[in-house]
């Protein structure tokens, strides 16, 4: 099976084997590009100060004043700011994770639904804009989460085949959709 991730937009899909054009991470959002921005100063600025803590530490000039006072400043401030910055940047990057599997999810959803259940690997891959092979990995792993079925025609192209139940059932109220 092919592996695949979210690229660090979160955007879509893309296959771990091939390089990607990607575009800057702080694209979008005015709070994205304030939550990057502020997680990457911490992060330097938590570098900084172990840095200047570690130099003062390894420093053997004995006339350098005030040394213990700036490794423990350094560490003080260095620890805090660069775990602060790693916690917006990871926190980030898994909200863009957990948007793009959510897009997938909802685009899945539409396609199961509009063509009652059947969903080729190459509309999936048009309507979500991904690779095929990513494509047909995630109509794989889907297949398996609901027990899906294969129709093969004559040229070899596959069809999952997604089984709604009753066709006849009633659809869920507006205010369910939203759920």
């Amino acid at each position: 099976m092919t592996k695949f991730s979210l690229d660090p937009l979160g955007a879509h899909i893309v296959d771990c084997r091939q390089p990607t054009n990607i575009q800057p991470i702080i694209a979008g959002d005015p709070m994205r590009q304030v939550k990057w921005l502020s997680g990457g100063l911490l992060l330097l600025l938590g570098f900084w100060c172990l840095g200047r803590a570690v130099e003062m530490s390894l420093n053997r000039d004995p006339h350098v004043q005030e040394k213990r006072e700036t490794v423990t400043a350094g560490i003080l401030l260095g620890l805090p700011a660069t775990a602060g910055g790693s916690w917006l940047l990871w926190a980030q990057h898994r909200q863009r994770r957990q948007q793009a599997a959510q897009r997938l999810r909802n685009i899945f959803f539409h396609l199961v639904q509009t063509r009652q259940g059947q969903v080729t690997p190459l509309q999936f891959a048009m309507a979500a804009q991904i690779d095929g092979d990513i494509a047909k990995a995630y109509l794989d792993d889907r297949s398996l989460e609901f027990d899906a079925t294969f129709d093969v025609d004559e040229q070899g192209h596959m069809t999952y085949c997604f089984h709604l139940g009753d066709s006849q059932r009633q659809p869920l109220p507006a205010e369910m959709n939203d759920i």
